[in-house]
């Protein structure tokens, strides 16, 4: 999967699937700084930032996550087993 691959707006469940699908395959966590900038309220910016003065700063992908359970569009389950499975692809990587 590719930045080409992903959708242009994320407004249905199945848009934000497909950026779960993207952070399970390892696509670059940058690819997805746009729709955490598209998704993020002032609430969540305070929360970003106030996580990042304290030293603990969400990657993309995790802010991806929360921000799309957040809206309603995946549960937090959906959100895990996307982050459990890019970790295991990591580690298979590494291996």
């Amino acid at each position: 999967m590719s930045f080409r691959d992903l959708p242009a707006l994320v407004t249905q469940r199945e848009d934000a699937l497909i950026l779960l699908d993207a952070v399970a395959s390892g696509v670059d966590e940058r690819e997805f700084a746009p729709f955490v900038t598209a998704l993020t309220s002032p609430e969540d910016e305070q929360a970003a930032a106030i996580m990042l003065g304290s030293g603990n700063a969400m990657s993309l992908r995790v802010q991806l996550g929360a921000l799309l359970a957040g809206a309603g569009l995946v549960t937090n389950d959906e959100v895990f087993e996307a982050l459990d499975a890019r970790r295991a692809r990591a580690k298979g990587a590494m291996a």
